[in-house]
This record gives C-alpha cells, structure tokens and sequence, in this order.
C-alpha cells in the first residue's frame, strides 16, 4: 500500500471512529421516552446518558495533548476502538439505568480520544499545504454524525429496539478497529513526561460540577444539589 493511501486511511479511520461515537451520542435523544418508560427514571435522569457521555469526552479531551506525547497513535486508537466497543456491549445489555450510564461513560473513552487523534494525524502525516483539505474531510465525516443520529436512532427504536443503536454501533467500530490498525502507526518518538494530576483534577471538577448545576437548576434555587 502506497505511504500516501496509508496516511489517508488512517486520518479517515480516527474519522469514522469519532463518527460513530457522535452518532450513539446524537440518537439516543429520540429514545428518551422509550427508556424513562423502561427504566422508571425522570427526564432530567434519563438525559445523563448524553450528558455524562459528552461531559466525560471532555475531560478526557483535555488530557489529549499528553496523551498524544506519551503514547503512539496504534495504540490511542486502539483504546478508543477497545473503550468504545466494550462500553456499547455494556449498554446494549444493561439490566438497569446505572449499569446503562456506565456503559455510556466507558463508551465515551472512544470519542474522546478518537477526535483529537484524527486532527493529530492530519497535522503529522499529511502535508501542511494539504492540512485544511483533509481537516475538512475529517470535520464533515464526524458532522454528518448529529444529522443522521437522530434519524437511525428513531428508525432503530420503532423497528427493534434503543438496545440496537449500541449493537449496530459496537460492529461499525469494530470493522473501523480492524482497518485502523492495519494503516496506523507509530509518527514519533514518545516522551515520558509528568502528567500535571492537579490541574486535571480542579478542571475536571469545574467540568463537573457546572454541568449538575445546569442539570439541576429546573428544580429550582432551593435545590441542594444546585448548590
């Protein structure tokens, strides 16, 4: 295979692998009823599942600069394809809504290392004069992810069940797994450097507890947990 299809393949392969974790995140909007009906559990509950799910890829995000230094870029993609798919088995399975938001919060490992990665490749093995025509590339494939999300996920509720969406997501990561490790590398020497614990933690923190202040402010300013 020709060094220039390689690089192409493995940019689109971190591509699709941050397409499908969007896309989980995008469709399991419409199958809010569905699950508060199943699992007993209130709106503001239920919604955790995105929530938790976005909020985790951010602070997993965060970290991506150490962990593009620390590790190779086989081996990045390789824990996102493995976190991704071991926590969509989890979800598609799950007996109950605390073991559902766990696997929600593992799947996320996917899209949070996956969409850093992809933009990592673009800027280390594609040519600068051609960074903005692949960035582009890169950005339209994971874009089309919010516009087809809600679609497949209501066309997977009404036909099988919101457990499908995890199932058909778990074989798209895993045909993207097998051909992602086939084409991407190791682009440059690891550096083995302090990760700063402390500044991960207040930002992660901050992360945190913003978004159960804004989750619980509906119940209103007497609420304890808004405080």
């Amino acid at each position: 295979m020709k060094e220039k299809t390689k690089n192409i393949l493995a940019v689109l392969s971190a591509a699709f692998m941050s397409f499908v974790g969007i896309l989980t995140e995008t469709s399991l909007n419409v199958t809010f009823p569905t699950m508060m009906k199943q699992f007993n559990v209130a709106l503001d509950t239920v919604q955790w599942t995105t929530t938790g799910y976005l909020l985790t890829i951010a602070i997993i995000m965060i970290c991506s600069s150490y962990l593009n230094e620390r590790f190779t870029a086989k081996q990045l993609f390789v824990v996102a394809c493995g976190g991704f798919m071991v926590g969509s088995v989890i979800s598609a399975f799950a007996p109950n809504f605390s073991i559902l938001l766990l696997g929600r919060l593992i799947s996320a490992l996917g899209a949070g290392i996956s969409t850093p990665l992809m933009f990592n490749l673009v800027t280390e093995i594609i040519p600068r004069d051609k960074w903005g025509v692949y960035m582009g590339i890169a950005g339209l494939v994971v874009a089309m992810a919010p516009t087809l999300g809600p679609a497949f996920g209501g066309i997977t509720n009404f036909y099988l069940s919101w457990r499908w969406i995890f199932i058909f997501a778990t074989i798209i990561a895993l045909i993207v797994f097998i051909a992602g490790v086939l084409v991407i590398g190791k682009y440059h020497e690891q550096v083995k450097s302090d990760f700063d614990w402390l500044a991960f933690i207040i930002l992660a923190s901050a992360f945190i507890t913003l978004t159960v202040v804004v989750n619980q402010i509906s119940k209103g300013i007497t609420n304890p947990l808004f405080w």
